[in-house]
């Protein structure tokens, strides 16, 4: 397939000629002293796949490696970018952080443009980036905030979602919209479930109860489902699949079965009504005061759904924390098995058992291969539990 062949060559050596390409224009000149670094990568099995690199080459006139940012993407964008063909493969690229999907990027990326926003001098940390969709930064200073980028026509729904919950008491204010696709967000109050999670051992005090976890979604507005509906991980179930078999080909057969498993219990396993939710429940969204889950953040996907699929979200996530880092969450199984226990007096334990692996399957994709492995067989153990609890 194109897109696996532009994720092989985006991924290796070879990139360097591309990369080069699109500073030269001629295939045939070769910086000197060049050299670059794969930053990040982001993969769509079957749909697209970009990247981000620091490169460095050498000018005479200058007395220190010239330093760049580049993105490449297999996306068939037609504006602010140069297109290239590279033994037939067609991709095209971008000097970053001029997106060319996320026109408040560059903006988003001073620090003197966003300090004048906040009235205060800031420092900027780039947390998360997907190419092409959206950024988060964070503005350390006086008035510390988070900078989102969308693309321009996603920025107002999602200021719409927050607005709404934190007229509820449950998400940070929106402090402004500066720019086409940009939401500035004030810092949630509290730490984050996830730093919760690591001083759980020494200091159970500050892990929320499950029951504060369920109260939590209790108080998301009724208002919210009336925003589009979006679909959950044990909907998109073939798509994540693809994912899974991307990063490990040789395990098709079985990852294909286990997709077709889930389907299979969660067509026979019962299902609560359409409830507001959050979307992407996980302890990094999930914010805590006095060992309460108080607000969330990273509100995007706000609207109907089930709960199943929320208190899923959040135990599949949790579920592969002891593997992702077993020197910080070495005994996160025990609460994992606690939160369980409760989630399932509320919503029924078949069907949040096996929209929990669906959430671990989706997470097989882009990790490496030990952890891949070990995610795919944490998906199958929750997949025999749920066909234990549907009998």
């Amino acid at each position: 397939m194109t897109i696996d062949r532009a994720l092989a060559l985006m991924t290796s050596a070879e990139a360097g000629e591309v990369l080069q390409l699109a500073l030269t224009g001629d295939p045939g000149v070769r910086l000197p002293g060049f050299r670059f670094s794969l930053d990040r990568v982001h993969h769509r099995p079957g749909a697209d796949v970009s990247a981000i690199y620091q490169i460095w080459y050498d000018l005479p006139s200058a007395e220190s490696p010239t330093e760049e940012w580049l993105g490449l993407t297999t996306v068939a964008v037609t504006e602010g970018v140069a297109t290239l063909v590279h033994n037939d493969l067609v991709v095209r690229a971008w000097r970053h952080p001029a997106d060319p999907k996320l026109a408040g990027l560059p903006s988003a990326c001073d620090a003197s443009v966003v300090g004048g926003w906040l009235g205060a001098p800031v420092e900027l940390e780039m947390l998360a980036y997907r190419p092409l969709r959206r950024a988060v930064l964070a503005a350390r200073g006086r008035r510390p905030a988070f900078v989102k980028v969308l693309r321009p026509e996603k920025a107002e729904p999602l200021a719409q979602r927050q607005r709404l919950l934190h007229a509820a008491g449950i998400a940070p204010a929106v402090i402004g919209q500066p720019e086409p696709g940009v939401v500035i967000s004030a810092v949630a109050e509290g730490q984050s479930l996830a730093h919760a999670l690591v001083a759980w051992p020494d200091d159970p005090s500050h892990l929320p109860t499950p029951k504060s976890l369920i109260d939590l979604l209790d108080a998301l507005p009724h208002e919210a489902v009336r925003f589009p509906r979006r679909d959950s991980w044990s909907d998109r179930i073939d798509f994540h699949a693809a994912g899974a078999v991307a990063v490990l080909p040789d395990q098709r057969d079985e990852i294909q079965a286990l997709a077709a498993e889930i389907a299979q219990v969660l067509r026979h396993a019962p299902v609560g009504p359409t409830v507001p939710t959050h979307g992407d429940y996980y302890e990094a969204n999930i914010f805590t005061v006095a060992a309460r889950a108080t607000s969330v953040i990273d509100v995007d996907s706000v609207g109907p759904g089930r709960r199943d699929d929320d208190l899923a979200c959040l135990l599949g996530h949790v579920a592969v924390l002891p593997n992702l880092s077993p020197d910080h969450y070495a005994r996160v199984g025990e609460v994992v098995e606690a939160w369980r226990t409760e989630f399932e007096a509320t919503v029924h334990p078949a069907s949040l058992r096996a929209r929990t692996a669906a959430v671990i399957l989706s997470l097989v994709s882009g990790a490496e291969t030990p952890t891949a492995l070990a995610r795919l067989d944490l998906a199958r153990a929750w997949l025999v539990r749920a066909r234990q609890a549907l009998g």
